[in-house]
C-alpha cells in the first residue's frame, strides 16, 4: 500500500512540475511546431502562425514563429495583432517561480508595432503592461525585455476583487500584441508581420536591454543637409548602418568617436532606418530626410 500511494505521490509531482510556467522556460521553435502560439478562431484563420525553419536570429537553421495579421475587409480571423498561449507551459504562478520579464527577440515587417504582455487569471481577470515597446518595421531582429511585476501592469478587464498580484500567481492565458494602449481584446487592426523566437520566462531583468531607447541620439530629425549622432559610453566600437524602407543598404561606417555627423544632403527625401551595432546589441531610430 505505501508503495502504491509513493508512486501515486510521485506521478502527482510529476504531472503538476509540467503543468505550470517555470523560472527561464524558452519557446525557441526548433521542433518545428508553433509550440501552442495561436490566434482567435484559428481554423478559419487567413495566415495563422506558423513555423519558419531557417533565418531566426541566429541566421541560418534557426527556426521562429511567423504570423501576418491580414486586412479586416478580407474576413474571419486574424486582422488584430495577437497571438496567445493557453497551454500549460505559460499558465500557473509566475510569482512563486520568480519570473519577472518576458524576454524575445523580435522581427517587424510593413508596420511598426507596440508590444505588450498582457495576461487573464481567476474570474476573468485581464491585466496588461502599461508600457508598450516599439519595434519599428524593417529594423531586423531585436532583443526586447518586457518587465512583467505587478507595478508594471494596467487591469483591463474582469472582477474587480481579483487583483493584479492574484492574476500573476493563476495565469491561465498569455498575449503578446500590439496597442496604443494597455488592452485585452482591443489590439491593433494592422497589417503586419511579426516574427518572434526565444520567448523567455525571465528571472533577471537587462537594464541596458530595456533603456537602449537612450543609449543613442540623432538630430536634427527631420534633417535636410546632416545627420548628427550622439552615442552613450556604453557603445564602444559602434557601427551605424543606415537603410531606406526598402530595407536597401546606403550607409555604414565604423565610428570612432561618441559623436559624428553624416552628410545627408545628397539623399533622396523620404523615412530611414539608423542602426547602431556593436558586439553585444543592435539599436534602431527611424530617420525623415526633408
Amino acid at each position: 500500500m505505501k508503495t502504491k500511494l509513493l508512486f501515486i505521490s510521485i506521478v502527482l509531482t510529476y504531472t503538476i512540475s509540467l503543468s505550470q510556467v517555470s523560472a527561464n522556460q524558452v519557446n525557441d521553435f526548433e521542433d518545428g511546431t508553433t509550440q501552442d502560439w495561436i490566434i482567435g478562431s484559428p481554423s478559419t484563420a487567413v495566415s495563422p502562425p506558423a513555423n519558419v525553419a531557417t533565418d531566426g536570429p541566429d541566421g541560418i537553421d534557426d527556426n521562429y514563429l511567423t504570423y501576418t495579421s491580414t486586412p479586416p475587409e478580407m474576413g474571419g480571423a486574424g486582422s488584430k495583432m495577437v497571438i496567445f498561449n493557453a497551454s500549460s507551459q505559460w499558465s500557473s504562478n509566475f510569482i512563486s517561480e520568480g519570473i519577472i520579464a518576458i524576454k524575445f527577440d523580435v522581427r517587424v515587417l510593413t508596420n511598426d508595432l507596440n508590444l505588450r504582455v498582457a495576461f487573464q487569471g481567476p474570474n476573468g481577470k485581464r491585466i496588461c503592461t502599461t508600457n508598450a515597446v516599439n519595434v519599428a518595421a524593417g529594423s531586423g531582429w531585436q532583443p526586447v525585455t518586457i518587465p512583467i511585476s505587478a507595478s508594471n501592469f494596467t487591469a483591463v478587464g474582469g472582477s474587480g476583487a481579483v487583483s493584479i498580484n492574484d492574476a500573476l500567481a493563476a495565469v491561465n492565458t498569455m498575449r503578446i500584441l500590439s496597442s496604443n494602449n494597455p488592452t485585452w481584446a482591443g489590439a491593433d487592426i494592422v497589417v503586419a508581420t511579426i516574427n518572434l523566437d526565444n520567448i523567455t520566462a525571465s528571472t533577471t531583468l537587462s537594464t541596458q536591454e530595456f533603456k537602449t531607447h537612450n543609449e543613442f541620439e540623432i538630430s536634427p530629425n527631420p534633417a535636410t543637409s546632416k545627420l548628427n549622432i550622439n552615442l552613450s559610453q556604453t557603445l564602444d566600437k559602434a557601427t551605424v548602418t543606415v537603410y531606406d524602407v526598402l530595407g536597401k543598404k546606403i550607409y555604414s561606417k565604423l565610428l570612432s568617436n561618441f559623436s559624428s555627423t553624416i552628410d545627408v544632403s545628397n539623399w533622396n527625401s523620404g523615412v530611414y532606418l539608423v542602426r547602431i551595432s556593436t558586439n553585444k546589441q543592435t539599436l534602431t531610430k527611424r530617420f525623415v530626410k526633408q
